[in-house]
């Protein structure tokens, strides 16, 4: 490894990068290497691991998973159709009829990631979510209740 400016790419399920992916990063220190390339790539693969013999029901990193169904899940208010530049925009999700799970938010903008995105459990499932952004044009809001998309999922947000 050398000291200087490298892009650092994380992809998920094949060819897609994570939000966010290619990252910045910039390396500063001595030369670790002998090597003269000017071109290195490094490639660390992970496989999700099945566990031979494994009995119950599906867990999350071994928290066990309660049924749920993100069609019961219902999203609502103005964040989810429109943005205003520099403001706070948000919308409510209620997922009391929609059993046990964990909400997912990602907003995603014409470049780049969204800013800011807060997540607020107001209690009985019902969440709060507010998010910023800088840029003018059309976001993708995606909202998952678990594994699932929720009714209307991905959302076509506008900023202006």
């Amino acid at each position: 490894m050398a000291p200087g400016n490298y892009l650092i790419s994380i992809k998920y399920g094949g060819p897609h990068h994570i939000v966010g992916s290619p990252f910045k990063a910039k390396v500063t220190g001595p030369r670790l290497s002998g090597g003269h390339s000017l071109h290195e790539t490094s490639t660390v693969l992970v496989e999700p691991v099945v566990r031979a013999g494994s009995r119950g029901p599906p867990s999350f990193g071994g928290v066990t998973k309660a049924p749920s169904d993100a069609g019961q899940v219902v999203a609502r208010g103005p964040g989810l159709a429109a943005a205003r530049l520099g403001h706070k925009n948000h919308f409510t999700v209620d997922c009391s009829k929609a059993g046990t799970n964990m909400l997912l938010v990602g907003v995603h903008g014409p470049k780049a990631p969204c800013e800011e995105v807060h997540v607020k459990h107001e209690g009985n499932r019902v969440y709060t979510v507010t998010y910023s952004v800088r840029e003018r044009g059309e976001y993708v809001l995606l909202l998952r209740w678990g594994d699932r998309d929720v009714p209307g999922s991905p959302f076509r947000v506008t900023a202006a």
